[in-house]
């Protein structure tokens, strides 16, 4: 999948850019604070229907503007073309999608319809930062593979909000009523168990890519592992009912800490991914460039792993990639990416690429400077 052409209207600091991609590496060239990585993030909104890191759409919005216009033409690997288009009205906060000029039914349907690979600063989270981030990851990964686990995570979500109520609701005037609660709990296993056993199995099956882009990446004896971990613990090998079974177990153990906490403290939004080089804690052990490096697998595995189950190459968008990486591992990662189809990358620094990329029809050098862009 391909994005061929991308229009950008008061979005952020462009007030009117247009780009025309190639099919190979497309490189957004400039300063820091020029629009760089604007460009990313508008054509992060025709995949995702929103911004890769923004809170809100309004923020997206150029200064001293009333609204901002993103239009793009995506072009699957059959060679299938689609239009579209994501606008927003800031004097009445709404926001237009339209594909091929039809408004989808509901935004969330649009996820997984144009796969997108994401790596940008926000990303070092992942390996640096709390548990929320890493199963942020898993669900983005899932997400575009499945509709129904989007369903499912999306239900879970909404149950789990209604439940932490009625039990700080009760903490609050302390006594509970077993009654009102029952029928939750209900709900939350039955989405909680099809969500932890896709994820159990997502974990198995994304080690080996991950492990293969990381050996591509990295001369020295390293291994990387990913571990899922949950409470209680769960294998690949657990069926639905024996993952719903522990679940409602380990739920009826803690339900007085529960009423005493005012909380849910079971279920798929307290686990972790653990990420490990050679056995060892990625996240409280590992160098800048072990996080880097691993960071860097993960994304490229992501990629693979879409295209390898959905048949259809992802968008990949990659911001400030080389920071944090010597020569010989941006070299290698160079090289690397030649080999994946379409990426679009910023860097402040053109010399990362060296002799390495023939700047043809099909990889381009964009320069980007006070939100206007030139093709070289």
């Amino acid at each position: 999948m391909n994005i061929a052409r991308l229009n950008v209207r008061n979005f952020r600091n462009h007030r009117s850019s247009a780009l025309e991609f190639g099919s190979g590496m497309n490189v957004l060239l400039g300063r820091n604070g020029q629009g760089k990585t604007n460009i990313l993030e508008a054509t992060s909104f025709l995949s995702l229907t929103k911004s890769f890191f923004a809170a809100s759409d309004a923020t997206a919005m150029r200064i001293g503007e009333e609204f901002f216009d993103v239009c793009g033409t995506i072009v699957s690997d059959s060679g299938v073309a689609h239009d579209v288009r994501a606008a927003y009205d800031g004097a009445t906060g709404q926001k237009q999608f339209t594909i091929n000029g039809v408004r989808p039914e509901n935004l969330s349907s649009v996820i997984g319809r144009f796969p997108v690979v994401i790596l940008s600063p926000e990303n070092n989270a992942i390996t640096f930062g709390a548990p929320s981030e890493r199963r942020k990851f898993i669900d983005l990964i899932l997400a575009q593979l499945s509709r129904s686990y989007l369903e499912d995570l999306l239900e879970y979500r909404r149950v789990l909000r209604q439940r932490n109520r009625i039990l700080l609701d009760g903490k609050i005037r302390g006594r509970f009523n077993s009654s009102v609660l029952e029928p939750w709990t209900i709900n939350l296993v039955n989405h909680a168990s099809r969500i932890l056993q896709r994820r159990i199995l997502f974990v198995g099956e994304f080690q080996e890519f991950v492990a293969n882009a990381y050996r591509e990446l990295v001369v020295a004896d390293e291994e990387p592992r990913l571990r899922y971990e949950s409470l209680p613990e769960f294998t690949g090998g657990s069926s639905l009912a024996e993952i719903a079974e522990r679940l409602q177990r380990e739920l009826n153990t803690r339900s007085e800490e529960e009423e005493r906490r005012g909380a849910t403290l079971v279920g798929p939004h307290r686990d972790d991914l653990s990420l490990l080089i050679n056995g060892i804690s990625v996240q409280r052990y590992a160098s800048q460039g072990q996080h880097k490096t691993l960071l860097v697998a993960l994304k490229i595995a992501e990629f693979r792993f879409l295209k390898n189950r959905r048949n259809e190459a992802p968008i990949l968008l990659l911001d400030d990639l080389f920071s944090e990486l010597d020569q010989e591992r941006s070299h290698r990662i160079v090289q690397l990416l030649g080999d994946l189809g379409q990426t679009i990358v910023t860097t402040t620094d053109e010399g990362v690429f060296g002799g390495s990329v023939a700047w043809t029809g099909q990889n381009k050098r964009f320069y980007i400077e006070e939100g206007t862009c030139r093709e070289e």
